[in-house]
């Protein structure tokens, strides 16, 4: 317990000066790179139970939150927003300037941060109808949100279940919420053995450069569910 005020203290009396700071920055022991290149950095937050980080800047950016939040977050003229989120949602988010008190239990998050996307945002309100030929199609993929960078995809599979083949032709991030045992047959091959997947962990996928087609089976006794970002091009260098 005193190791965790003092952590606290640390954190949440960072001088002000923190503004137009980077989050590894002004949190460096919060904040771990899952991921990085030219394009997108994948970063995991942890923030401890009343702990806060100190204002920062934030890119345009998808935030998978593996923990319930509830946080308040402090824009630079003080104005104040209380946040909630449930466990295993996404968002999409504008870039902001911010400080963030974590009013919760410990919170985990993992932030897919879109170093090209300099442009307004434009939100494509459904799937691409009738969809393009690399576009990701199959039932248990449940496409969610898009606009001119990402793609992002919902994935649940049932205990003994199986999604059918589809294909994968953008380089994406993959989030999996709940992890679980799974098996992996990719076109023209056998099943493979199952592999066990640990909850919240974190992939990234070349797929642009060489598509992957392939089907996914649960070979777990509870839901598989997985959040996939697909990077769509428009600034960045995945296409």
């Amino acid at each position: 317990m005193r190791g965790a005020g003092l952590l606290f203290l640390l954190i949440a009396e960072l001088p002000t000066q923190a503004v137009g700071q980077d989050l590894l920055a002004v949190a460096p022991f919060l904040a771990q790179v899952e991921y990085e290149d030219s394009r997108v950095r994948v970063v995991r937050l942890r923030i401890p139970e009343r702990a806060a980080v100190a204002t920062h800047d934030r890119p345009r950016r998808v935030v998978v939150s593996l923990t319930a939040n509830d946080v308040r977050l402090v824009l630079p003229d003080g104005t104040e927003k209380l946040t909630r989120t449930e466990a295993g949602s996404f968002a999409w988010s504008e870039p902001t300037v911010r400080r963030v008190q974590n009013l919760g239990g410990p919170l985990e998050n993992i932030v897919v941060e879109l170093k090209g996307a300099t442009e307004a945002t434009i939100p494509r309100p459904a799937p691409p109808d009738p969809p393009a030929a690399d576009d990701l199609v199959e039932a248990r993929h449940q496409w969610r949100f898009e606009n001119q960078y990402v793609r992002v995809y919902e994935v649940r599979i049932p205990p003994g279940k199986a999604t059918a083949f589809h294909r994968h032709a953008y380089d994406q991030v993959t989030v999996f919420v709940s992890g679980g045992r799974i098996s992996e047959q990719k076109e023209g091959d056998p099943w493979g053995a199952p592999r066990e997947i640990k909850a919240g962990s974190v992939s990234f996928t070349a797929n642009a450069a060489n598509p992957l087609t392939h089907r996914v089976r649960n070979e777990g006794t509870t839901e598989y569910r997985v959040i996939l970002v697909q990077l769509l091009g428009r600034g960045t260098e995945s296409r």
